[in-house]
């Protein structure tokens, strides 16, 4: 069910070189941000689904040492889209009062009103609760695969991005032959450095027909405003043990001294459609913008064709450079 793979360093037909290995070493006075949501089906593809989620900031001060700034982690089980428990450090019995939502209908607002001071300060518990609605629809991949029947039965809504535009080669090939086109894939190479292993969170293994959501930002301080660069990694485990990349991206931006986006560069390097990547461009879409309100800017102002809602994700954890820049100045 995987397209056929081009060889090391050239291009497949959409464009693209493939994932990254490893990650780039982490400079002394910047601040890492690492983050795992993990998505499991114990019972099958029918069953309730587990969500583990964990969450790092890290310091390396100018002498080469490092230090742990803040941490989170979640643990939570989702039944017919609704979350039937969950349990988080810290604030487990705030985040408690989220158990019974639903998380295609106004979780994030919830999660805005239970714990306001974790959205307001851009912690890594809130980036771990903001994360758990996507789990609906990178899930559904991990499902159909575990049970292919289901396949044929996915209505993905068309114009919502750009792989999935009325016209494109998804919509086409699905009107034609009743499925989608079997999506781009690409074996999934490790985050960690083998010469930095403590640059990431510890990172389980996700089992069988299991996903998981991978991101890292390095904040670097500047004389105004702050570099940014980072990646965004959706894989899945197939029936065979092996580890396969669905989503990928790069990103490089900087922002100004009055805490706008200056600039903003994204790298697709794995997309499951052929017209997935011509959503890169909808990044700059957020130039000028303040960064601390990329979360609110990027939903009412990048959507439909043009867009795609991954890379939509990876623009709205931007909101948090600016708290990850402060933290940097005070702590490198």
């Amino acid at each position: 069910m995987i397209a056929p793979l081009p060889e090391p360093g050239e291009p497949n037909d959409q464009g693209l070189y493939g994932p990254v290995a490893g990650s780039p070493p982490r400079l002394p006075g910047t601040v890492r941000r690492t983050t795992s949501l993990d998505l499991a089906w114990p019972e099958g593809p029918y069953g309730p689904m587990t969500l583990t989620g964990r969450a790092r900031d890290q310091l390396t001060h100018q002498d080469g040492s490092t230090g742990v700034h803040d941490s989170a982690m979640l643990t939570a089980t989702v039944v017919d889209g609704v979350v039937t428990a969950m349990r988080t450090h810290p604030d487990a019995d705030r985040t408690a009062a989220l158990v019974g939502r639903k998380l295609a209908v106004g979780f994030r607002t919830a999660v805005w009103r239970t714990v306001r001071d974790h959205y307001d300060a851009g912690t890594p518990l809130h980036q771990l609760l903001d994360e758990m609605p996507i789990s609906l629809i990178i899930g559904g991949f991990s499902r159909r695969r575990a049970d292919p029947s289901l396949i044929s039965s996915s209505k993905r809504r068309l114009d919502v991005c750009s792989g999935w535009a009325e016209g494109g080669y998804a919509a086409a090939h699905r009107e034609e032959h009743g499925r989608p086109p079997v999506p781009h894939l690409w074996p999934a190479p490790d985050l960690v450095s083998p010469t930095d292993p403590a640059g990431w969170h510890t990172l389980p293994e996700i089992p069988r027909w299991g996903m998981t959501r991978r991101r890292r930002i390095d904040v670097l301080p500047l004389d105004e405003g702050a570099a940014v660069e980072g990646l965004f990694r959706d894989s899945w485990r197939d029936g065979d043990g092996e580890q396969q990349v669905l989503h990928e991206y790069e990103f490089h931006a900087q922002v100004d001294g009055a805490g706008k986006i200056r600039e903003i560069r994204t790298v697709p390097h794995v997309l499951p459609h052929l017209d997935c990547p011509a959503a890169a461009a909808s990044s700059r879409g957020i130039r000028g913008a303040a960064a601390d309100q990329l979360r609110e800017y990027v939903s009412m102002n990048l959507f439909g064709p043009a867009s795609c809602t991954h890379l939509n994700d990876v623009l709205r954890s931007l909101a948090d450079v600016g708290r990850l820049g402060d933290i940097a100045r005070a702590k490198a």
